[in-house]
C-alpha cells in the first residue's frame, strides 16, 4: 500500500511517495501517476522516493513507461532522493541514467527553480 502527497508548483508537481509499490498495486500506482503527469499545464512530474518502502520491478516498469509516454507529450519524470534500496534497484536494472535524479531538494531547485516556488 502506498500514498502520494502532491505539491503543486508552476508547471511542476512534486509527489511525495510513502509506502510500498509492488506488482499487486502497480496498476493503481500507474493510474495515479498518469493523472498527475498528464494534468493540464504540467511539464515535469517529480517523485520524491525518500520514504518509499518496498519497490519491485513492476513499479520500475511503471516509472519507465510513464517517462516514455511523458516525453512523447513534452513532459518529463524526475526522481528525487531515492531511498538506498530504490537506488540499488535502479542500478541493478541499469536504468538509473534514464531519469534525471537528484539527491536533495537543493539540487532539484538548482535544476528546476520553479520547484522552490
Amino acid at each position: 500500500m502506498f500514498s502520494l502527497q502532491a505539491e503543486l508548483h508552476k508547471k511542476i508537481t512534486i509527489l511525495r511517495l510513502t509506502g510500498d509499490v509492488l506488482l499487486a498495486n502497480a496498476s493503481e500506482f500507474n493510474s495515479k501517476l498518469e493523472e498527475y503527469m498528464f494534468a493540464p499545464d504540467i511539464s515535469q512530474l517529480v517523485i520524491d522516493l525518500s520514504r518509499t518502502g518496498k519497490m519491485d520491478n513492476a513499479a520500475l516498469g511503471v516509472l519507465v513507461s510513464l517517462n516514455t509516454k511523458g516525453l512523447g507529450h513534452g513532459r518529463r519524470l524526475v526522481l528525487l532522493m531515492p531511498a538506498a534500496h530504490v537506488a540499488q534497484l535502479l542500478k541493478e536494472a541499469q536504468i538509473e541514467a534514464f531519469f534525471p535524479t537528484f539527491d536533495s531538494e537543493e539540487e532539484l531547485q538548482g535544476y528546476i527553480p520553479e520547484a522552490a516556488e
